[in-house]
């Protein structure tokens, strides 16, 4: 009688069987040794009482902070912002990779309320990434000069990472206003007569050789700015933009159309081949859930209809959906809240299973009058220089085009000048260039805007 073919599954079984019955008790006499390498990393694991959490900082310096295991979230956000002597906080939040993946859906904010080694799900060293949480909604509210610094920094990594779309005649004055900003008023003696200066800087995702001499002719303009005011002009121009501190993720309507899901200081968006087709504002919304994949708005009735409108998107995941529902929580706590209630909002039925996320920091409102408070306007610090091209030319149609290597002031990849530079106060003083550590006392708030030029 044949014997019945076996699975790959089945395979070490029955072979481990014949050789488990062939084996006497006389092999496993003698010498041998065993090591439990689980038990003795958990071992060491107990007796450590502190890990090290590595920050990256938003002009790509880091440093390490030690905390206790056992500390929330809002320990580590304390020590950076100690650190960094960053008075305007609120706007700023750490994030953290879920699957080791830097793509945008695998970063999730750190929970301020929950232990930090619950959120990373035990991964050492922990890697955390300093970046703007909440954009506000006027820049022009934003009082130290190093928080509209901070500010811009962020919002120059969002261009060049394709998040922030920019028309090409808006982009060639944004990144006139960062060379302001980084070098000062152009000089012929040290600039030359052309835009070749410009060569090494990464200022703009589809850099050419045409758009680095409109943005050295808009840089010409310029003179007299202070690297303050040029940043002040670059984010009144950046918050005119659809995409201006919106992060997008893909969805499906009822239709199953591939759409995109934002959240902004003034409520949802909905965008479609890079066109925004619906804006949904807060005092619209009567309720905002999630099940599962679902996400779901109830609107409030209009004076012809009988009943609240329900609106149903599907996101792509489960998680995708949840952080989609958070962020709209914690948007419309800082934007749109006075102040939060004493003692947090309550469900209306306790007992019922679901998320009690909750929005637990200050609002705006709260962060501008602090800031008004406390802000320093004599501050000194040192900007960095923009991320470089290693310059790999090809020529096309006529024109050059660079080709990125991603560093950050240097081929190396190492920033220019350590962060400790860069957040020393020096009371009296504001510095003239981006570079030198005296300076001029503070100029007076910036003119107008100019008009963009047109292509």
């Amino acid at each position: 009688m044949g014997c019945p073919k076996a699975t790959p599954g089945q395979t070490l079984a029955w072979r481990w069987g014949p050789m488990k019955k062939q084996m006497s008790r006389k092999s496993f006499v003698g010498p041998s040794g065993s090591y439990n390498v689980r038990a003795s990393e958990l071992a060491r694991d107990r007796l450590l009482k502190s890990i090290q959490c590595t920050v990256i900082f938003l002009d790509d310096t880091q440093k390490v902070f030690e905390i206790e295991k056992k500390s929330k979230g809002q320990v580590l956000l304390d020590k950076v912002f100690d650190y960094l002597e960053l008075v305007e906080k609120d706007y700023f939040g750490l994030t953290f990779s879920d699957n080791g993946g830097l793509a945008p859906e695998c970063m999730r904010w750190l929970d301020p309320l929950k232990s930090i080694r619950k959120q990373v799900g035990g991964m050492e060293p922990c890697t955390f990434y300093l970046q703007v949480k909440f954009y506000a909604s006027d820049p022009s509210q934003l009082q130290e000069e190093y928080t509209r610094y901070l500010v811009s920094l962020q919002l120059r990594k969002n261009i060049l990472d394709g998040r922030l779309h920019v028309p090409p005649c808006l982009g060639a004055l944004l990144a006139s206003y960062i060379v302001q900003a980084e070098l000062g008023d152009h000089s012929l003696e040290e600039h030359g007569d052309g835009s070749g200066y410009l060569h090494h800087l990464r200022l703009l995702p589809d850099q050419s050789e045409d758009l680095e001499a409109k943005i050295s002719e808009l840089h010409r303009l310029h003179k007299g700015l202070t690297p303050a005011d040029a940043e002040y002009r670059f984010l009144e121009n950046v918050k005119r933009l659809e995409l201006y501190g919106v992060d997008l993720r893909p969805a499906r309507d009822a239709n199953n159309l591939e759409i995109f899901l934002g959240v902004t200081s003034t409520g949802l968006v909905v965008f479609q081949n890079s066109t925004r087709i619906n804006m949904f504002s807060w005092a619209k919304i009567i309720k905002l859930s999630f099940k599962r994949k679902y996400f779901l708005m109830t609107l409030r009735r209009e004076l012809a209809e009988d009943f609240d409108s329900i609106l149903v998107f599907n996101l792509l995941t489960y998680r995708s959906c949840k952080s989609l529902w958070k962020s709209c929580v914690e948007h419309h706590g800082f934007f749109r809240l006075q102040a939060l209630p004493q003692g947090g909002v309550r469900k209306r039925f306790p007992f019922l299973l679901g998320s009690k996320f909750r929005y637990s920091g200050r609002t705006e409102h709260q962060a501008v009058e602090e800031g008004k408070r406390r802000a320093r306007l004599n501050r000194s610090f040192v900007r960095a220089s923009s991320r470089t091209f290693v310059r790999q030319t090809t020529v096309s149609n006529g024109s050059v085009n660079a080709v990125s290597s991603g560093t950050n002031g240097n081929s190396s990849g190492s920033a220019s000048y350590s962060l400790v530079k860069k957040v020393q106060s020096v009371g009296g003083q504001e510095p003239k260039r981006a570079w030198e550590s005296s300076g001029s006392p503070s100029s007076p708030p910036p003119p107008s805007v100019p008009p963009v030029p047109e292509e």
